[in-house]
């Protein structure tokens, strides 16, 4: 394997991702209409420069994902193993969560989003509870089942969650993780999930709610099927996937590659593939890749006197397979990579390979500016709504 220098240590996952904090229940609606939390003493109860907080002038609403689901379902283990490079085994540690807790992943522009955990005993229909303010600003809610469990109670809360979601934001995605399948044989695994996939769209169906659609997902923390779960979620929650699958298709027809992944390097989530399926061998062998990658680099990337992380324009691997198959990692973003399945006689046009490469990296980047250019836009219109509202007695504009 030839490799360059790439990705960044374990050590700087936080500054990536930034902590988490409990979540205040106050809440209130600033001026502009965005969420913000405050613990009754007029501090703000989220992230520095989190929406609605310390920055009046934010491009951007993030989407929201909800993870839900009854007690020791698993979801705070399936947060920590994804992004925060837990090991599954030490998870059975994790005690119980006790409060909502809420989390910024803002490492690139195209995963950028907040995720929120809820305690699996929290009766959010209560009364008192704000319930509409939750699902207002919802983009998926992640339901977590316990596999392993009598799943009886776990369809009662999904059916109530998922009806009283809908009502306040139809647009919501609905996500059933069937978690902890790792001790199932596939064929309990298949019979599991048609079941649990029969009994909650009945449920549906009983209330005359059959518009509403639910997603499943077999997980488990101990393979990868929960990172490729959450794939697919997040992909619903980028506006750019069609022109980012359109972008890949283009580049595999006029390269000879067999498969091409865009991969966030940090949590291992893909956020776009070309329109030929995807295997979970083939995912698997992307993920094991992009370890190899950034273990190495982490030993030999950085010299004594250099700091940050190692990731740049120059980080790139290959991988020649024993089935006459070559894995090809190049950096796209500060964030992003793109990895490749490419035939030996293929990959022996490297040439013209790179040079389409530059090509995709080149219309990436035109992507982001054009998303940039809305987000200035946005700031700008903020800023002078801002400074009408802070400023009532200043300079009226009046039409000639």
């Amino acid at each position: 394997m030839s490799q360059t220098r790439t990705m960044t240590s374990k050590g700087t996952y936080k500054e990536v991702y930034g902590k988490i904090d409990a979540l205040p229940f106050d809440y209130y609606e600033d001026d502009d209409g965005f969420d913000t939390f405050t613990d009754g003493d007029g501090d703000c109860g989220c992230d520095e420069g989190v929406l609605g907080c310390s920055d009046p002038f934010s491009s951007e609403v993030k989407p929201r994902i909800l993870l839900m689901g009854l007690r020791r379902s698993g979801k705070s283990s399936i947060q920590k193993v994804v992004f925060h490079k837990m090991s599954p085994n030490e998870t059975l540690f994790l005690e119980s969560t006790n409060k909502i807790c809420r989390e910024d992943v803002s490492n690139s522009s195209f995963v950028s989003f907040q995720i929120w955990d809820f305690p699996g005993q929290i009766d959010f229909f209560d009364p008192t509870f704000d319930y509409e303010m939750i699902f207002r600003g919802t983009g998926a809610l992640i339901f977590v089942i316990d596999s392993q469990d009598d799943y009886v109670e776990a369809l009662s809360r999904l059916h109530l969650t998922v009806t009283r979601a809908y009502k306040v934001n139809p647009d919501i995605n609905f996500e059933v993780f069937i978690h902890k399948v790792d001790g199932l044989s596939d064929d309990h695994k298949i019979e599991k999930q048609s079941d649990i996939h029969k009994r909650a769209n009945d449920d549906l169906a009983d209330a005359g709610l059959e518009r509403i659609h639910l997603s499943f997902y077999l997980t488990s923390i101990y393979d990868h099927s929960i990172f490729e779960a959450f794939s697919k979620v997040v992909q619903k929650l980028i506006p750019q996937l069609p022109t980012l699958e359109n972008l890949l298709n283009i580049f595999i027809s006029n390269s000879g590659i067999e498969k091409a992944f865009l991969f966030d390097v940090v949590s291992k989530i893909y956020i776009a593939t070309d329109s030929s399926p995807v295997d979970m061998q083939t995912y698997e062998l992307c993920c094991d890749m992009i370890d190899v990658v950034i273990d190495i680099s982490c030993i030999y990337g950085l010299t004594g006197d250099e700091t940050g992380t190692p990731y740049d324009k120059e980080s790139m691997a290959i991988i020649h397979l024993n089935n006459t198959t070559v894995m090809y990692l190049k950096e796209v973003t500060k964030f992003l990579a793109l990895v490749c399945f490419i035939r030996e006689e293929s990959f022996e046009r490297k040439g013209l390979i790179d040079y389409n490469f530059h090509c995709f990296k080149k219309a990436i980047e035109d992507v982001f500016d054009v998303r940039l250019q809305v987000q200035r836009n946005r700031k700008l219109l903020s800023q002078r709504r801002w400074s009408r509202q802070t400023v009532p007695n200043g300079p009226q504009l009046h039409p000639h």
